[in-house]
């Protein structure tokens, strides 16, 4: 996808990568990242490593990101739009799924839409390190929340 018009970054913003820059060091496409310095042409990220038999992550060594060229063929046209800019998109929010693998200290959970898959709303509520620090956002009027299941898989 072509990266935001307006892309507004600032030093302690969590994005994700919009794009494969190092698969090598992790550096790939909706991988989320920390800004620690932005300068006219590179933006500075930590790539960060983790602890052995651990969730904590050390600081491993700062990676440049530069802008890269966004090329997108406008519909029904012979034109193709190029724009050069930060492979980055705002991350305060992420699907349940992406959320897999990760370990906050506090969530909101969406669930005015209710849960459709396998696992989903597990997954959601297991990334929280404490029960009290999750939010659960439901319709006005509603007191239950359907944990969707599929027995076949549950051998």
């Amino acid at each position: 996808g072509l990266a935001p018009y307006a892309l507004r970054i600032k030093v302690g913003g969590v994005y994700r990568l919009m794009h494969n820059l190092s698969i090598d060091k992790g550096l790939v496409k909706n991988t989320r990242c920390l800004i620690t310095s932005i300068g006219v042409r590179l933006i500075c990220i930590p790539l960060l490593k983790q602890a052995i038999d651990s969730q904590q992550y050390e600081e491993e060594e700062d990676i440049l990101i530069p802008r890269i060229t966004f090329m997108a063929v406008l519909p029904s046209s012979h034109y193709t739009l190029v724009r050069k800019q930060f492979p980055l998109a705002p991350a305060y929010a992420t699907t349940f799924n992406s959320c897999q693998g990760l370990t906050l200290d506090k969530v909101v959970i969406n669930l005015t839409c209710p849960v459709f898959s396998h696992g989903q709303l597990y997954t959601a509520l297991s990334r929280v390190r404490h029960r009290d620090h999750a939010v659960l956002q439901l319709n006005p009027g509603d007191t239950e929340i359907t944990n969707v299941t599929f027995h076949k898989l549950l051998i």
